[in-house]
């Protein structure tokens, strides 16, 4: 009889060191969407490496364990949605209200693209340790405080009539986070009519 377990095993490594930056992002997406449906608590090491097609010990050339799968997929969306949206709330040659309109469509359009990313971080938020929880919420209050200013901008400009900015802020940003709870691609509005509506709200909010 041949021993095929070596092979597999030499297949494996070779695979994680091939693939190394490909198959970590392979084992998030698929965490991610594991995390969302069946929750964190359920998903095992091994349902991940059977949904990626890797083995368990694949996995552990990436991640040192659940807990570390969980705060990368956290970190990556929390940066690339402040990547995505500061740089915009910052931009001196847009008015605040130009500012303001675009960081709604893209916050309910990165909300819905990324479902299975963005509540992961929400719900099982106590999964993380003390230090990865301090770097989400970093990330988190770039984006509020770049919203914030921007509200404040707007202001002081005349444009907005908002009393106190940071609370202001901080409805506007409920509200926006509300939409992901209910809002179906197959319901009754397409996105485009939920952006279009929640901007009439948002502004009517600032005015």
């Amino acid at each position: 009889m041949i021993d095929t377990s070596a092979t597999v095993l030499t297949v494996a490594r070779k695979r994680s060191l091939d693939e190394g930056p490909v198959l970590r992002e392979a084992i998030m997406d698929a965490s991610a969407d594991l995390f969302y449906e069946r929750g964190f608590g359920a998903t095992s090491i091994r349902d991940i490496a059977d949904a990626v097609g890797i083995s368990s010990s694949t996995m552990y050339h990436h991640f040192t364990n659940k807990q570390d799968i969980l705060h990368a997929c956290v970190a990556r969306f929390m940066t690339e949605f402040v990547a995505a949206t500061v740089p915009i709330l910052k931009d001196p040659t847009r008015s605040p209200t130009e500012r303001v309109r675009e960081m709604v469509r893209l916050h309910l359009e990165i909300s819905d693209d990324r479902r299975s990313e963005l509540l992961v971080g929400n719900p099982i938020r106590h999964a993380l340790n003390p230090e990865q929880q301090k770097e989400g919420i970093a990330l988190q209050q770039a984006y509020h405080d770049a919203v914030r200013d921007a509200i404040r901008d707007g202001t002081a400009r005349g444009e907005f009539a908002a009393v106190d900015p940071e609370i202001t802020t901080m409805a506007v940003l409920d509200m926006l986070n509300g939409v992901r709870e209910w809002y179906r691609a197959d319901g009754t509005l397409s996105r485009d009519e939920v952006i279009g509506m929640y901007t009439e709200i948002v502004f009517k909010v600032l005015r």
